[in-house]
């Protein structure tokens, strides 16, 4: 089983109820006790310019969330908590800070598991998040990952969002 491989990632996002869908090429890896997932968001606005680089570590009961590039963002995920983070943009700044109710893997084929997922399988985590002390929304994302060939420029440049 090899520890690096080039992923399709389908990100599917809900707040507040409203559903949003992403998709993207990647890379997914293994190092020590945790997996990682990296991929490129193309820039959303002109003025920003730089795209958005992102990583996602999961380890058993945690998931961080790190973005860099046209915005800097971190936020930490596990279950039961409420944990700090930032967002930083051109246009704004600001600290904020998660309550995560939900966070699970599934491992295509199977019901649910705790070990460190290989693709294809599943992530998904529910949270709630604060920004200046009030809750600012709820949020339901999963995001589904599928081995692929190979990860080109013009295949991550297609990624964006659908609406549903």
């Amino acid at each position: 089983m090899s520890d690096r491989m080039n992923v399709r990632l389908k990100l599917i996002g809900k707040a507040d109820g409203i559903a949003n869908v992403q998709t993207y090429s990647g890379e997914w890896f293994r190092k020590e006790k945790s997996v990682y997932i990296r991929y490129e968001e193309p820039a959303q606005d002109a003025e920003a310019g730089a795209n958005v680089r992102t990583l996602l570590r999961y380890r058993p009961g945690e998931l961080s969330l790190v973005r860099r590039g046209g915005l800097e963002s971190e936020q930490l995920f596990a279950p039961k908590a409420r944990l700090r983070g930032y967002y930083r943009s051109p246009y704004a700044s600001f600290e904020l800070e998660t309550a995560t109710s939900r966070l699970a893997v599934r491992q295509a084929g199977e019901a649910g598991s705790e070990e460190l997922p290989v693709p294809p399988f599943r992530l998904e985590w529910n949270y709630k998040l604060w920004v200046g002390g009030q809750v600012t929304g709820k949020f339901e994302i999963r995001l589904e990952v599928e081995p692929c060939a190979e990860v080109t420029d013009a295949e991550n440049a297609e990624g964006g969002t659908k609406g549903t």
